[in-house]
């Protein structure tokens, strides 16, 4: 059992007679406390009078109410995206082995992949705006506010600012609109400040001595080179990045896996040297793949490709991947590959397999057992999320794995690799990495709850915007117009609810 569950365990425990006692006991509701579900809400008064005093200004809010429901729309265009896409590779999600369930909770302490502090002021930060602007909005539409508090159940599963039940039902539809999507809207404008600052303003100007260098992000050897290592020569001749992609005569050589002397850097010690073959690493091997079936195994080094066309030396796992995006599925090809540990060459003839459109051996590879990247393509990884990006469509791909940078590494930027930089001053890291978590998590607050299923406030917007395309039609009925407008949005909520928790499992088990 690991830690994140232990935890879990302890405060579930702990949890539950606390939980009967507020649901049994008078004195709990004195306290502010109460039963929501299988939840307790904390209710207090707590920045009401804030609240109010803001919500002032209410010709400013009530054209912000009108930009919330554009922004809310389209972050819930791209949460559709995204769940498309999550549904799309579900039947690969459940053929790879889980990533564990404490990588689903989005929970500081509890997540291996969220730094304690850094993530905790990031987490406060998004539910303090988030609800906020709830209460704002709810103000400037005459709806009162009855209490502010905390959500917890086991874990803490957020704030909230809680309006008037009798005022809502008697306030407008625009008005509720803008209350649902003001939480939204108040996330992505954080997530926007957040990113302007670390990316443009803090990396943006970030130089280093080694720009052209290839660094080490990661290493799959143990006895390798390390991680945040930075490659100056191979076999005497000065190595930079870009000799990845366009290696000379003399550097296409070493992908036959022949031994290479390796030079390289660390943060304490320069001119550190390592021994070892280089070539396409073979990092992974799907199951039930081509790979597997022909009997290749992890560590195999994959020297070339031969086809119809002639013989193509693989001297990086570039070389390697470039390749194979010009192969279609059925193409016959034949292997050439080494094996280290008996010393053997293999020529294995195979017909390519299918992934999406072209040729698929089932292979994950790298570059010498090394994932490469210089501290220039780094800093705009970092910062771009269109970095190599061209077409719309690839844009889009781009900006959810932007999103997903955390699970490889990037925070923005991995700490073993600060060290390529010159930090103007002391702390700046730090700060960096606040001012990242803080756009991260808000991002991710605001494309949740943009999610079109009810408790997530798109859930009440979208049921919001059935019942005015439905008036826009013709309905005139109020009272069946709603009546179609909730059954409809019940029945798309049930749907995303259920897609959710598919993908949730499938990642997580």
């Amino acid at each position: 059992m690991n830690s994140t569950a232990l935890i879990l365990i302890i405060l579930l425990i702990i949890y539950v007679p606390i939980w009967i006692w507020a649901r049994r006991s008078p004195k709990a509701l004195e306290k502010g406390l109460e039963t929501w579900g299988p939840a307790i809400k904390i209710n207090t008064r707590l920045g009401i009078k804030v609240i109010d005093r803001v919500a002032r200004h209410r010709r400013f809010w009530h054209a912000m109410g009108k930009v919330s429901q554009v922004v809310a729309f389209i972050l819930m265009v791209l949460m559709m995206i995204i769940m498309v896409n999550a549904v799309i590779r579900l039947p690969v999600a459940m053929q790879a082995k889980g990533i564990g369930i404490e990588y689903a909770l989005a929970l500081p302490g509890l997540n291996p992949l969220m730094p304690f502090w850094f993530t905790l002021i990031g987490f406060i930060i998004a539910l303090v705006f988030h609800e906020m602007a709830h209460g704002i909005q709810s103000r400037a539409n005459d709806i009162g506010v009855t209490h502010t508090g905390l959500l917890y159940g086991v874990v803490p599963l957020g704030a909230f600012v809680e309006p008037d039940e009798e005022d809502m039902d008697k306030a407008s539809r625009r008005a509720t609109l803008d209350v649902y999507a003001a939480g939204i809207t108040a996330n992505f404008f954080i997530a926007v400040v957040a990113f302007l600052l670390f990316a443009p303003v803090m990396l943006g100007t970030l130089a280093s001595p080694y720009e052209d260098n290839a660094g080490v992000y990661s290493n799959t050897e143990e006895d390798g080179i390390p991680a945040g290592a930075i490659i100056t020569q191979v076999d005497g001749f000065d190595f930079v990045y870009e000799d990845i992609k366009e290696p000379t005569d003399t550097m296409s050589m070493w992908g036959l896996a022949v031994p290479v002397t390796v030079t390289y850097d660390t943060e304490d010690k320069g001119g550190l040297t390592k021994v070892f073959r280089w070539g396409v690493y073979i990092a992974s091997i799907v199951d039930d793949s081509v790979a597997e079936k022909i009997g290749m195994e992890k560590n195999d080094i994959l020297i070339s490709i031969e086809d119809s066309s002639g013989l193509h030396y693989l001297y990086s796992n570039t070389a390697f991947t470039d390749y194979m995006s010009g192969t279609r599925p059925g193409d016959e090809v034949t292997l050439h590959y080494y094996r280290a540990s008996d010393d053997s060459y293999f020529d294995t003839a195979v017909t390519l397999g299918k992934s999406g459109g072209k040729g698929f051996l089932g292979i994950g590879t790298t570059t010498a057992g090394m994932s490469l990247v210089s501290p220039d393509d780094m800093i705009q990884i970092a910062v771009n999320p269109f970095f190599r990006y061209d077409s719309l469509s690839d844009k889009i791909q781009g900006m959810l794995a932007y999103i997903a940078h955390p699970f490889q590494g990037f925070t923005p930027v991995p700490e073993a690799i600060h060290w390529w930089y010159d930090a103007p001053f002391a702390g700046y890291w730090v700060l960096v990495s606040v001012i990242y978590w803080t756009f991260w998590l808000n991002i991710l607050l605001g494309i949740t709850n943009a999610l079109p299923a009810v408790p997530f406030d798109g859930g009440f917007i979208f049921r919001g915007w059935v019942d005015k395309l439905l008036e826009k039609m013709g309905k005139k009925d109020t009272e069946a117009r709603e009546k179609q407008s909730d059954e409809i949005a019940r029945n798309v909520s049930n749907v995303m609810l259920i897609l959710l928790v598919l993908v949730i499992v499938a990642t997580v088990i």
